[in-house]
Parts: structure tokens; C-alpha cells; sequence
């Protein structure tokens, strides 16, 4: 066996890192200084590569971002520059509706259609985010890619113009207001996905390198316009074809983006999803064959039941917004649309808990819930739980056609007490269950209800 040359060296006196990578080590020299050397393999401070990492990603990439950041980002580029290349096209074809090239237009008929597209977009801003503003953070997967569909039909819009100049006005103006909608969903949306990238407090710098990224992506399109638009010019044929395929291109990269999304807080279709599955029978902790083999309400055993966790149930989940949903639910309903006579207040009590009320209308497919002011934050999520147990109750597999409701209810809640969302990896401390601001204040025990004043919160 061959004989080492000599002692080992002393181990460092100290190691410098970039992040999880080490880049240099240092030892003591025999007049008291320090000796620093690069081993082999070790990470590199300059280069290329590490500033094109300053300027496009977030400071601490990978460990400050979501691990799914990468992926989403790429196919998210991807679109982007289909997005670019499209809307040059589209350019064209508003300019040459507007009269760009026309003797017969006028200056101020151009600046009418200009001024009606203006002011129809800035009434659809405003109304889309009063309508749908509450619910863009709750489903902002769904509304993400909505966003991108609806800006496809806008700028289809666009290019059709020119070819029927009497609706030309009318199709512009249609095209501005979807592409209004399309800043609203899409910026509102960007920043809750920046929200779940952000894993270090640092959203501001996630959302400034996003910009960055989708600046030199728009950059590189601008770039490929122009040299497509000259070789374009007077070829109609080819012009559909290239933005069918960019289109295509541009829905696919969308779809990809948001379906790489692994989003850890609760939705109502991701809790549908985990709570769902876990109703109809998931395994139990304590091992055995599946609840759901057994019949309803037998051998339910003591154990944990299994959740399925966000990397299962994100790629399941509906990317279209309002196809998800079975029963409509009403989270934060007030009393009126809950009961209307006593009786049915006190039926609901019984069928609650001391947090929250729960009434149910099968023949409109409706189950509303009441809150009770100064509940935990903890009960929206339950009572949306609850609400499950109810559309498995009328719409399940498993339970039997005119089985009594007590009878198939009390299987389903002693589940449901066995699940646990937090070691299946679901935040529950957060969720996007979109409660109304619907409260109730109930009589407890004593008596009747509070008279307090709520507080500000």
C-alpha cells in the first residue's frame, strides 16, 4: 500500500460562501496573515453568467424564490414573446383601421375611434375591478390564464378590423375594453403568484427582476417584429398562419406556466380537491386497506387520514375561473339569505357549530354559511370543509339514494375530524376561501346577542 507523502493539510480556518455555494477557503501563513485559494469546482463571483444572474433573477436565487419559479418563468417568457410578436402585428392592422394609409380618412375620425377606445377601457377597468377585484387573489391561477385568452380574442379583434371597415370602430373598441380587463387580471394576478414566489420577504425584488425578465423578452420580440413586418407586407395567407401558430404557441406556454404553479394555501377548488378525496376514502396513517372499500360508516378506524398535499393537487385543479364548483357556495352570507323564520334559525344552529351557521337548499344547488363575529380566523376553512361534507352527502358516489341524511352525515364528519391539511403541506394560518363581509353575533348561552359595537379592525 502506498504511503501518504505527508502530513494532511489543516482544515481551514475559514470558508466563504455565496449563498449554499462555497467560493473560496483560507488558512494562516507563517507571518500571521491569510491565504486565500479556490478549490476546484468552487462558485465564481464574475462572468457572464453571474451578471446576467444579478440582473434578471432575485438576490439569494435559488433558496429567496418557490421551487417552482424556475419552471414557471420559462414558460412564462415563452408567452411573453409570443404575446410581442402578435401585438406588433396587431399594431399594424389598428393603424391601418384607424385610416393609417387611407386618403379618404380624416384626422378627426381617426381621433374619435382613438378617444371612444380610451373611454370605453377606462369604464371597463373600473367595473371589472369592482366586480371580480375580491376574487382575483383567490383564483389567480384561473384568472391568469383567463387574462391571456380574453388578450388573444382582443388582439384577433384587432386584425380583423381592416378587413371590414364599417365595423372597424366597433371592433377596436370591443378589443380595448378586453384589453383592459386583460391589465387588470394580469397585473392583480402577477402580483398574488410574486406573493408565493417570494420566500424571503422579498417581493419587491421578485416582482422588479419579473419586470426585468418580461423588458428584455419584449426587447427581443420588437427585435424579431421587425424584421418579420417587411417580409410580411401584402401576404395575407401568411400573416393568419403565423399568428394561428403564435397564438397556439402563446395559449400552450400559458397553460404550462400556470399548470408548473405549486401553490401551498387553500382555494376553494385546491380544498375541494384535498378534502374531497380524503371524504371519499383516502388511506388512513394507521395503515389498512382504504376507508372507502368498507362500508359506509364500518371499520373506520382511529388513524389519520390521508390529504393529498399541494404536488398533487395543483396539477388537478380547473384553470378556467367558475368550473369548478358543483354546489354554489356563499361564504359570509347574511341572515336574510340564510333563514326566514325562526325555526329555521334555530334548525340551523343545530346543524352548525358556535362559529359559524350553515344552511342548505338542494333544490337550488346553494349551501350558505354564517359567520360569527369574532370567530377564529381558522373557521371560513371549516366551514368550507363543512360545505363539502354536504355535496358529498347529495352528489357523492358512495352514499345511497334516499339514505337519511344523520345516518350518511356522521361517517363523513368523523373523516373529516382526521384529516390534518398541515402535515400534508397546506398553509391554514392563510387561505383564499374569499369570505364576504357578511357577520353574525348569535345568541350564546346567556342569552340573547351582544349589543357591543364592532371595533375597528
Amino acid at each position: 500500500m502506498a504511503q501518504p507523502d505527508g502530513p494532511p493539510p489543516p482544515p481551514p480556518l475559514c470558508r466563504e460562501l455565496w449563498g449554499p455555494h462555497e467560493a473560496a477557503r483560507y488558512r494562516g501563513d507563517p507571518r500571521g496573515g491569510l491565504d486565500r485559494f479556490v478549490p476546484p469546482g468552487a462558485y465564481s463571483g464574475s462572468g457572464l453568467r453571474r451578471a446576467a444572474a444579478q440582473v434578471l433573477l432575485p438576490q439569494g436565487y435559488p433558496e429567496s424564490v418557490s421551487p417552482d419559479y424556475l419552471q414557471y418563468q420559462c414558460w412564462d417568457g415563452l408567452q411573453a414573446l409570443c404575446s410581442t410578436l402578435t401585438g406588433a402585428l396587431a399594431t399594424r392592422a389598428v393603424l391601418q383601421a384607424v385610416g393609417v394609409g387611407d386618403g379618404a380618412a380624416t384626422v378627426t375620425g381617426a381621433t374619435l375611434t382613438w378617444v371612444l377606445r380610451d373611454g370605453v377601457g377606462i369604464v371597463t377597468r373600473i367595473t371589472f375591478a369592482w366586480v371580480q377585484g375580491s376574487r382575483l387573489d383567490c383564483e389567480a391561477k384561473q384568472w391568469r390564464l383567463a387574462a391571456d385568452v380574453i388578450n388573444d380574442a382582443a388582439l384577433a379583434l384587432e386584425l380583423l378590423a381592416p378587413a371590414w371597415p364599417r365595423a372597424g370602430p366597433a371592433l377596436l373598441t370591443l378589443a380595448a375594453a378586453a384589453k383592459c380587463v386583460v391589465g387588470v387580471a394580469g397585473g392583480a394576478t402577477r402580483a398574488a403568484l410574486a406573493v408565493h414566489q417570494a420566500r424571503r420577504d422579498n417581493m419587491a425584488d421578485v416582482a422588479a427582476k419579473d419586470s426585468s425578465q418580461e423588458t428584455l423578452v419584449n426587447g427581443a420580440g420588437l427585435l424579431l417584429a421587425l424584421l418579420l413586418l417587411p417580409l410580411l407586407d401584402g401576404r395575407p395567407w401568411v400573416t393568419g398562419a403565423l399568428v394561428a401558430l403564435l397564438v397556439g404557441t402563446h395559449l400552450g406556454a400559458n397553460a404550462a406556466a400556470v399548470g408548473a404553479l405549486r401553490l401551498p394555501t387553500l382555494n376553494r377548488p385546491r380544498l375541494r380537491l384535498a378534502v374531497g378525496g380524503a371524504l371519499r376514502g383516502g388511506a388512513s396513517a394507521g395503515g389498512g386497506a382504504s376507508a372507502g372499500t368498507r362500508p359506509q360508516g364500518e371499520g373506520l378506524g382511529q388513524g389519520v387520514v390521508t390529504v393529498p398535499g399541494p404536488e398533487e393537487v395543483n396539477p388537478r385543479e380547473p384553470l378556467l375561473p367558475g368550473f369548478s364548483t358543483r354546489l354554489t357556495l356563499h361564504l359570509g352570507a347574511p341572515l336574510h339569505r340564510l333563514v326566514h323564520s325562526e325555526a329555521e334559525f334555530t334548525k340551523a344552529l343545530e346543524c352548525g357549530t358556535p362559529d359559524y351557521l350553515i344552511v342548505l337548499r338542494p333544490s337550488r344547488g346553494w349551501v350558505g354559511v354564517g359567520l360569527r363575529r369574532g370567530s377564529p380566523p381558522v373557521t371560513p376553512l371549516l366551514a368550507c370543509a363543512h360545505a363539502l361534507l354536504l355535496e358529498e352527502l347529495l352528489l357523492g358516489p358512495d352514499v345511497p339514494p334516499g339514505a337519511p341524511m344523520g345516518a350518511a352525515l356522521r361517517p363523513l364528519q368523523r373523516r373529516l375530524r382526521r384529516c390534518r391539511l398541515t402535515a400534508a403541506g397546506w398553509e391554514t394560518q392563510r387561505h383564499l376561501l374569499a369570505p364576504d363581509e357578511w357577520q353574525l353575533d348569535w345568541a350564546g348561552p346567556g342569552g340573547g346577542a351582544s349589543e357591543e359595537k364592532p371595533r375597528p379592525q
